[in-house]
């Protein structure tokens, strides 16, 4: 490891460097698409590789202090709760669950080997999990219990010990630690950046068994990849279904491979209305998972039907079974579709596709499949019993209800429960609502936040 910044890099090696460098950011939210890819392709001269790098390394760098702040706050919320009670002990669980729940998402956006950083998800996960479980008991009137408290202050410690894990590192990047060089040192599917961020956690951290085997146990917690089936398929194979779904290419540049979560390869695609497109495309069954570009600005070239039937047809010929579109919004010339399967007449949540068209030239230039191929797979779904005047009976009479439908909605700790949706329009704005389908209770709320960038579900 010493000296290994100094070194100079083979001619081979720094070609390779060259050739891709992509970072790819997706935001989770049902209505939100954002895509943000960074590549620097092989024919690139060496100042602009190295600017691309220089950006991509400051947005790391952000995300990982993103990630030390979130676990201190942690730190603290935890050391107050343990000493202390009453509406004060409740208020420090809510806030230590969302910190909790922060550093997770600051970890996802880390170039980080999964194998290497699997305990500290999960221990985030649980952390968030139950806190937020301990914060509910409080508000039900109970006190924690001496096992609960026990759990707490073991709890605090291993977070007491990540968080000098992570402030060790941090030493490091103050010292000039290269998180891209590192990341891109693989060996034994592990590269050297998870490496050396995890290198204190078999010694350092203690894991404890949460009390609670609840929606953030092991079989929820550890995602996997549900949604891709078959055989491995060859670059030649995709490039020849990449020119049939784009006719109108000029150009198509390998950019190199991805080994994560998702084994892609990646492509950047020029068409000739010069808009610039970065396809990453599964190794399994060829499909293509995500697309990031910018759109011409232009007068309209097709209408938002138009459009639809585009993205329906796209999503099709791409393995989405069964889709509908369950949402869609314009802004500033492009249009955005949320496509979820149906089975049974419930919609398939979980199973999210997102489409963005530009609409001055009918050019797809956002696509996230990463959720559907994730979660789809074979369920045994039903309607529940709930009505849907018992549902609408829930609510304020205030309300003046828009629509009502069965979904599958996922719902924190990874759990995926069949539901009523119910659209209402309130005083201060739009509403969803989600009922259980069996016991009518209230799983979740989402308000619709009107922006100048369009509508957020928060």
């Amino acid at each position: 490891m010493e000296g290994r910044k100094t070194q100079f890099l083979k001619k081979e090696d720094k070609k390779r460097k060259n050739r891709v460098i992509t970072a790819l950011a997706v935001s989770a939210g049902v209505l939100a698409l954002s895509t943000t890819v960074l590549a620097i392709s092989y024919g690139v001269s060496e100042s602009q590789a190295q600017g691309y790098k220089t950006e991509l390394e400051n947005v790391y760098n952000d995300n990982f202090y993103n990630l030390l702040e979130s676990v201190n706050n942690l730190e603290t919320k935890l050391a107050k709760t343990i000493h202390s009670s009453g509406t004060y002990q409740r208020k420090t669980l809510l806030e230590a669950s969302k910190n909790a729940s922060e550093a997770g998402i600051s970890l996802s956006a880390l170039p980080l080997s999964q194998n290497d950083v699997q305990d500290t998800v999960k221990l985030v996960n649980q952390i968030s999990g139950y806190t937020s479980i301990l914060a509910e008991k409080l508000a039900q009137g109970e006190s924690l219990t001496g096992e609960e408290k026990s759990t707490l202050v073991n709890v605090h410690q291993s977070v007491l010990d990540l968080q000098n894990q992570l402030n060790e590192f941090a030493r490091k990047l103050n010292k000039g630690y290269s998180i891209i060089d590192s990341s891109m040192n693989v060996d034994s599917g592990s590269n050297e950046f998870s490496t050396n961020l995890t290198s204190l956690k078999s010694t350092e951290i203690e894991y404890p068994t949460m009390i609670y085997d609840g929606p953030f146990s092991d079989s929820v917690v550890n995602v996997t990849v549900k949604g891709l089936k078959g055989k491995a398929v060859g670059q030649e194979d995709v490039l020849a279904k990449i020119e049939k779904l784009f006719p109108n290419l000029v150009r198509t540049d390998f950019e190199g491979e991805t080994n994560g979560r998702f084994e892609t390869y990646n492509f950047r695609l020029t068409n000739s209305d010069d808009e610039m497109l970065y396809l990453q495309v599964s190794k399994i069954g060829g499909h293509i998972l995500t697309i990031s570009g910018t759109g011409e600005e232009g007068d309209a070239s097709i209408d938002e039907s138009e459009a639809k039937d585009l993205a329906l047809r796209f999503a099709k010929e791409n393995g989405i079974q069964d889709g509908q579109v369950v949402w869609s919004d314009s802004i500033k010339g492009d249009v955005y579709f949320n496509i979820a399967p149906i089975q049974n007449g419930i919609i398939l949540y979980p199973d999210l596709v997102k489409v963005k068209i530009n609409m001055a030239t009918g050019t797809i230039v956002g696509y996230d499949a990463t959720s559907y191929f994730t979660n789809h797979t074979n369920r045994v779904l039903t309607k529940g019993s709930l009505t849907k005047s018992q549902a609408v009976g829930y609510l304020h009479s205030t309300f003046e209800i828009i629509n009502s439908r069965w979904v599958l909605s996922p719902l924190d700790y990874n759990r995926e429960v069949v539901c009523m949706e119910v659209e209402a329009n309130g005083e201060d704005g739009k509403y969803y609502f989600f009922f259980n389908g069996e016991t009518g209770e209230l799983e979740n709320v989402q308000k619709v936040i009107e922006t100048d960038n369009g509508n957020l579900i928060m």
